[in-house]
């Protein structure tokens, strides 16, 4: 766990280990059990009937904060979509390639303005750490980057009571079974690039000398800074368990690199707010034991997201409390009921009775786990295909769904006795 500096106690939420649970508490000291509703957006797709019946994205934002509130949600998590587009502005044919679209995160003056709790992404350099093109960790420019995005967001939110703490971003590929994990490490290993120089050090760290290098990758070099000049020295194995091998310890200081930088530009701008790190799918995209030892150090809570009952999370969670003992936040999290195949990130409730079980569930595991502090659920608005979810408000018509809502409402104010009793 990395210590978090807070000024004038109670002034901000923070985490603490009370009788062997962990707990979130309010900037007062009091318990406080995230719950949350994931995927609003940023207005420009959902509602899709903005302009009537609000007048304004702000009057949305205020009736959204308004909405959680009543409903017995206690704070907003990230903004970031993906978000659903009317059908009738979008040309033919339709598919989830013209139909969804990923918004922004919010600006911290628009969070500001509502005065409640909230979570926030920091989404350098994207949202979602997927494809190509990802940072080469070890350049000035991300650095630089990181530093930048840091000093905008964080240092005006510095001493606002009502943050509760920062994300970075979506599922940065740690698992060698991601589909990113490989493009990540050849895209920065490019002649020229920083990260080559990183895997040339560890390569000399590994094997010592060249001809025992040589003998892995097939390729004859009379000293380390030849690799510099060739085109792709990570293609030219003729060993591939140690390549795997190779391959699997690189991205250990690619995570090191990430989670440090990310860490220390976010204190140098703000030391009283949580660091939540990046929102891990697990039941996608496992974490190994490697990167959470090497988180450990960086950030104060696990962020994770896991769809399902509670078999299902904790099954996933198992494998990352082995090695995680600090608090845990189910990031993003549920059950839709889909007439169809639902996406392949989330989970198929057949009916409403099933979709409580679901949400009754995280309830439970959060009194009964001593690690969970909170979740956030996915996701606010329930769309049509492709990429439904979820949602508690139609999103064509921005009235809340009474049977679902009846569920969330229920469970919410649950909760919030259990944690009153506690007090």
């Amino acid at each position: 766990m990395c210590p978090a500096s807070y000024a004038d106690e109670p002034a901000f939420f923070r985490v603490e280990q009370i009788d062997g649970d962990w707990k979130l508490l309010d900037p007062s000291g009091q318990p406080f059990y995230m719950r949350g509703v994931n995927h609003y957006g940023d207005g420009s797709g959902m509602p899709w009937n903005l302009k009537e019946k609000y007048g304004s994205v702000a009057n949305w934002r205020v009736s959204l904060r308004d909405r959680n509130k009543a409903w017995g949600f206690n704070y907003l998590p990230p903004s970031i979509g993906p978000t659903a587009l009317d059908p009738k502005t979008v040309p033919k044919p339709h598919g989830r390639h013209n139909l969804i679209k990923r918004t922004p995160e919010w600006s911290p003056e628009q969070y500001l303005e509502l005065e409640f709790p909230f979570t926030l992404f920091l989404e350098y350099p994207k949202q979602y750490m997927s494809g190509n093109n990802l940072p080469d960790v070890f350049s000035k420019e991300f650095e630089q980057g990181v530093e930048l995005r840091c000093r905008d967001v964080c240092l005006p939110l510095k001493n606002n009571p009502h943050l509760i703490g920062y994300h970075y971003t979506q599922n940065p590929p740690w698992h060698p079974q991601a589909e990113s994990f490989n493009l990540w490490i050849d895209d920065i290993t490019r002649p020229g690039m920083a990260g080559r120089t990183a895997w040339i050090a560890l390569m000399r760290q590994i094997y010592g000398s060249t001809d025992r290098w040589s003998a892995v990758y097939g390729i004859p070099i009379e000293s380390w800074e030849e690799i510099e000049t060739l085109d792709n020295p990570l293609r030219g194995y003729v060993n591939e368990r140690k390549h795997l091998s190779d391959r699997e310890a690189f991205m250990q200081r690619i995570c090191e690199r990430w989670y440090k930088v990310h860490h220390d530009a976010i204190r140098r701008y703000d030391s009283n707010h949580l660091i939540l790190g990046d929102r891990n799918t697990l039941h996608l995209q496992p974490l190994p034991e490697y990167a959470i030892r090497v988180m450990k150090p960086y950030i104060d809570v696990l962020s994770i997201n896991v769809m399902g009952p509670p078999p299902i999370a904790y099954e996933v969670l198992e494998d990352a409390t082995r090695v995680w003992d600090g608090p845990v936040h189910l990031a993003d999290t549920g059950a839709g009921i889909y007439a169809g195949e639902p996406p392949k990130s989330t989970y198929q409730a057949r009916d409403i009775a099933e979709f409580e079980r679901v949400y009754a569930g995280m309830m439970h595991m959060g009194v009964e786990h001593p690690q969970i502090i909170g979740f956030g659920w996915c996701g606010f608005y329930e769309t049509p295909h492709p990429g439904g979810r979820a949602g508690l408000v139609d999103v064509a018509t921005g009235e809340p769904l009474p049977d679902r809502l009846d569920v969330v409402k229920r469970w919410n104010q649950w909760m919030r006795e259990k944690y009153e009793s506690s007090r």
